[in-house]
């Protein structure tokens, strides 16, 4: 398989799990995509379920989410 044909895909793969969210959803995602998990920080957010919570721990407390 091509390398354009690998990145075609990918994209109509993000595209159809797109549509079947809805307006809030689709925001939740695009906001999840721009977190940067920096250990340094003080205070960090979950790219999976989008609580904050303090640095520290390995995991979400929320979600369970391994982030360490």
């Amino acid at each position: 398989m091509a390398s354009h044909d690998v990145a075609r895909c990918q994209e109509i793969f993000s595209d159809e799990w797109v549509s079947g969210l809805d307006e809030g959803q689709r925001e939740a995602a695009a906001a999840a995509a721009d977190i940067v998990i920096d250990p340094s920080a003080p205070e960090t957010t979950c790219p999976a379920c989008l609580t904050k919570f303090a640095t520290g721990p390995s995991e979400c407390p929320e979600c369970g989410l391994c982030i360490g």
